[in-house]
């Protein structure tokens, strides 16, 4: 029996010249420059923003700050590599501040533009700092760490630290949940806000007692702030006795003048997230979602009356969910992005009419912020053929302008294509919507593999967007047609739709996927209907994971599955998860309660297994713990179906360092092709 041909890794591995166009590679990709934080100078003529950069071969990152000047014209290094830079942050005056831990533990720096080299440092916390705000005299900051709540000074907190770190004894005795998070344990310890003065010695404890702020989960971009008198300062914590079972963030708010404090959203059961004080210091709105328990429901904007204490929902009658927002200067309008299909394009809202119109369309733009004189916005714009970059949106002329093209150079020879919208009849006799990319150098007279990618989530959405890790361009690289479908559950299409998938995992979603494989095979004569392939993470790890007992229900067979961090046995995967509530929302309730953990439990089909399946899985994953990967293995080297495992020992939910990437599209990549070759590798 020949080998599999090793063209489809030399494409997307060594990036072989096509002419003078090429097609992407792993290295393209992973080199790119991510841009973040965008902050706009108080004379509005610089924009400063991180941008973080691997070494591939060194296994690291680095991050640096970067200015481009208003027009466009000029981009500018601030920071010269020498450890990380990021969290810009503007003084009134025009100085920049950021964290820097070019000389050990991250420390807030201070530069003047006009001498980046001259930066230096004004603090000197123990332990660093890592997210930090300025009081609105700029006299002191407030920054974020993780302490012992029994502590009763930051210095004794530092000592108490000090001294764990240094036992010989590394048990830990556990007295509640949540005990660890995402990917590390708690330890007992708290998230808290300090106030310092730079260059004192003094610490306040800003959230004292035995909660966390910014909150463990469902935070907003900013969850602890002054309002711009001075009079107010906000912060969001969750105070249920149990938060491994609770989405109940409430905001609260302290006045510094008295010190009274109050949860101004302790009506609302849900979610309460990311305040913003308007630029009157009369209001302060806030996202807020209504259920209990549910992490993926409708985000509506609450404006909170600081004067009489009445709130108000300024976006009940939108029916999509809010991503982000931000004041206009005189405070009378919120532009906000929010999901609608494959894109988050911008809104204006009028806050007295509660009028909105959507301002930029058919874009995916975040991180909002508005030029100091309140003419135009500053945001983020990404698609699944660049990398984020920083954009302009005149709000008078309603123009938009790119302002920085930081990776065109890098980009500048591969050829890469834009997605396609196709929609079909889906459960429910509703209409589901995908995107569709065809690979590099296309020829509508060949046939091209299928590979059918599977989101996460489940309340989650395949969007135009340049993914790191599930990177839809790379996917296509060679020679491949990609199809991602927002089945029943994804965001973007009403909240009734998002609402679909819960209590139903391998209901109508499930139909859905089944439908749209048809639909795409009979509809693009380009598909090869005997070369399909099947790769999902999270949700969509749990998708194949059910596919694998179900394939006969599909028209047209896979070769074989990419099952990323997936679910296997659903009733194993309650008693070992950290975040609770979405177990119990989307299985409405518990294992011992409802009888969902079982139904929509991909172990109960293991007899049912058959098509070659590669399980990918991470020891640092404490949301879907490793064990689903490893059982999920052993079930299918027990049935004698045809797989293999890619386990590593220092990643999480994502797979982030570099060569831990690499090797995994390596993996990826040579599964695919060793499958949908005419005769497999021995």
């Amino acid at each position: 029996m020949k080998k599999v041909s090793l063209l489809f890794l030399s494409i997307c591995l060594i990036a072989p010249l096509w002419g003078e166009k090429r097609a992407l590679s792993f290295t393209d990709v992973f080199s790119a420059g991510r841009l973040s934080s965008p902050v706009v100078s108080p004379d509005g003529k610089w924009i400063v923003f991180a941008v973080k950069t691997p070494d591939i071969d060194r296994n690291t990152f680095q991050t640096d700050l970067y200015a481009a000047d208003a027009a466009g014209l000029t981009l500018k290094k601030l920071t010269d590599g020498k450890g990380n830079s990021s969290n810009p942050r503007f003084l009134k005056s025009g100085f920049l501040t950021f964290v820097s831990s070019r000389d050990g533990d991250p420390q807030v720096f201070f530069m003047d533009l006009k001498n980046p080299a001259g930066a230096k440092a004004i603090t000197a916390v123990a332990g660093g700092i890592s997210n930090f705000i300025w009081s609105s005299d700029e006299k002191s900051i407030a920054f974020t760490h993780d302490i012992d709540p029994r502590a009763k000074t930051f210095a004794e907190a530092m000592a108490m630290e000090k001294e764990a770190e240094s036992s010989k004894v590394k048990a830990k005795l556990l007295t509640g949940l949540m005990f660890r998070e995402w990917d590390s344990w708690r330890d007992g310890k708290r998230s808290h806000v300090f106030q310092h003065r730079p260059g004192s010695p003094e610490f306040t404890d800003l959230t004292p007692g035995d909660f966390d702020t910014p909150p463990l989960a469902l935070g907003g971009v900013q969850d602890f702030l002054f309002s711009g008198d001075g009079a107010w300062f906000a912060y969001v914590k969750n105070i249920d006795p149990m938060v491994a079972i609770s989405t109940n963030n409430d905001v609260f708010l302290r006045s510094l003048r008295s010190g009274e404090e109050k949860n101004i959203s302790n009506g609302n059961q849900g979610n309460d997230a990311n305040p913003v004080f308007a630029p009157s210091n009369r209001y302060l709105a806030y996202l807020s979602m209504r259920r209990p328990g549910f992490e993926s429901d409708k985000k509506d904007i609450i404006l909170y009356d600081l004067k009489t204490g009445t709130p108000q929902n300024l976006t009940a009658a939108f029916p999509d969910t809010i991503a982000s927002f931000v004041f206009s200067a005189d405070g009378k309008v919120i532009y906000f992005t929010a999901s609608q299909s494959i894109y988050e394009p911008i809104f204006k809202l009028q806050i007295a009419s509660k009028k909105i119109e959507r301002i930029v369309s058919a874009i995916n733009a975040n991180s909002l912020c508005l030029t100091p004189d309140g003419k135009a916005l500053i945001y983020q714009v990404q698609n699944v053929a660049m990398p984020q970059e920083i954009f302009k949106f005149d709000l008078g002329r309603r123009r938009q302008t790119q302002l920085t093209r930081f990776n065109q150079e890098l980009f500048k020879d591969v050829q890469m294509n834009r997605v396609e919208i196709f929609r079909y009849r889906g459960a429910k006799d509703e209409t589901v919507e995908g995107m569709l990319l065809k690979p590099p150098f296309f020829d509508a007279g060949k046939k091209y593999p299928l590979v059918f990618l599977i989101h996460g989530g489940p309340q989650g959405g395949w969007t135009d967007e340049f993914h790191y890790r599930w990177n839809h361009s790379l996917f296509a690289s060679p020679g491949y047609v990609v199809a991602a479908i927002n089945f029943h559950g994804s965001n973007g299409y009403g909240q009734a739709f998002t609402d679909a998938v819960s209590r139903d995992w391998g209901g109508a979603p499930f139909i859905d996927l089944v439908k749209g494989q048809q639909y795409l095979v009979e509809t693009f004569p380009f598909i090869d209907k005997d070369k399909i392939v099947a790769a999902g993470a999270s949700y969509g790890g749990f998708m194949v994971n059910w596919i694998a007992g179900h394939s006969d229900d599909f028209k047209y067979p896979f070769r074989c599955l990419v099952s990323h961090d997936g679910i296997f046995d659903s009733r194993s995967m309650y008693y070992s998860t950290e975040e609770l509530w979405f177990e119990e929302w989307e299985q409405g309730g518990t294992p011992w309660t409802s009888g969902l953990f079982e139904k929509w439990n991909p172990a109960n089909y293991v007899d049912k297994f058959k098509v070659p399946m590669l399980v990918v899985h991470s020891e640092n994953d404490f949301r879907i713990p490793v064990t689903q990967g490893m059982m999920l293995f052993t079930a299918l080297q027990r049935r004698g179906v045809k797989s293999k495992m890619l386990y590593f020992p220092d990643e999480n939910h994502f797979v982030q360092k570099p060569q831990n990437a690499r090797l995994w599209w390596q993996t990826v990549f040579a599964w695919i092709a060793e499958n949908i070759a005419d005769t497999y590798a021995d």
